[in-house]
């Protein structure tokens, strides 16, 4: 075991595969693990060795957490250096200096760093993932109100059946060809109660999008077992949702001066909870 920021790219060319043991930030603690595959189903998190090529042609080596590509959020894509982790995304605004010293690490400007194109080695339920970053990205990006931009598709020579951008994606469901679209986050407050096990809390709603949501809650669920959360809906109504807890109180591979809380990425679908996005939107 050893500590999430001292990864090294030995460290995953011995084991493409580490599960995350807890910890947030600078502390959050990983495992290796003889894994060759992942799936979506799996209670536990993992991360995965990753080619990073970037735009001028050079070849990294890093890591993603790939069991839920829905976002660089999820993703969480980070660049291993010998002078440190090289981090795309951010709970919250990334200071000037901590950008420039990712660059100084990697030796590059960012005219020659992006857009940055990965490949993560380890499949996902027989899906190899890839992706596009454009750039660094906050949370703060993903809760523009501005119009969601159509994102083109673009042909993947390594056979993976969709390209994630650096933000959410959201698949239109259809008889015709799919259209991608960026998938903002909706700031939202309504509280909520959840379950897991013995656990038991209480928290309020930060923001919502059509895959989970983030929960402030000083009570932090565990990253394995299903969680029950109730809505309190403004109406008076209550909305029962199933997920599982996919990070809590910060993110798995940089620091954040955020409050705490856990981010859900839920179990199925949900007409009640789609209806409720759509209300959202509307606002």
């Amino acid at each position: 075991m050893k500590r999430l920021v001292e990864l090294t790219v030995a460290d995953l060319a011995a084991s493409p595969v580490w599960r995350y043991e807890g910890g947030d930030g600078p502390q959050a603690l990983v495992t290796p693990v003889e894994r060759t595959a992942l799936s979506q189903s799996d209670d536990e998190i993992f991360l995965a060795a990753t080619d990073f090529f970037l735009f001028d042609s050079s070849r990294r080596s890093g890591f993603c957490f790939p069991a839920d590509d829905s976002g660089i959020d999820y993703l969480q894509p980070v660049i291993v250096t010998p002078a440190g982790h090289v981090s795309f995304w951010f709970d919250g605004p990334a200071a000037p200096e901590v950008l420039s010293s990712q660059w100084k690490a990697l030796g590059k400007k960012p005219s020659e760093i992006f857009p940055v194109a990965f490949t993560c080695r380890v499949p996902v339920d027989s899906r190899t993932v890839t992706g596009r970053i454009d750039g660094v990205v906050s949370s703060r990006d993903l809760m523009s109100d501005e119009p969601a931009p159509t994102i083109p598709e673009v042909p993947d020579a390594a056979g993976a059946d969709r390209i994630p951008t650096a933000r959410p994606v959201q698949a239109r469901r259809g008889t015709g060809a799919v259209e991608k679209r960026v998938a903002r986050r909706r700031k939202t407050e309504m509280t909520v109660e959840f379950s897991q096990g013995a656990l038991h809390g209480t928290g309020v709603i930060h923001d919502v999008s059509p895959r989970g949501m983030f929960v402030r809650s000083t009570s932090i669920p565990g990253t394995g077992p299903m969680l029950r959360l109730k809505v309190n809906l403004p109406e008076g109504r209550t909305l029962v949702l199933t997920g599982r807890v996919v990070r809590g109180a910060t993110s798995l591979s940089s620091g954040s001066s955020s409050a705490p809380g856990f981010g859900l990425r839920l179990a199925g679908d949900s007409q009640e909870y789609e209806a409720l996005l759509s209300r959202l939107r509307k606002r």
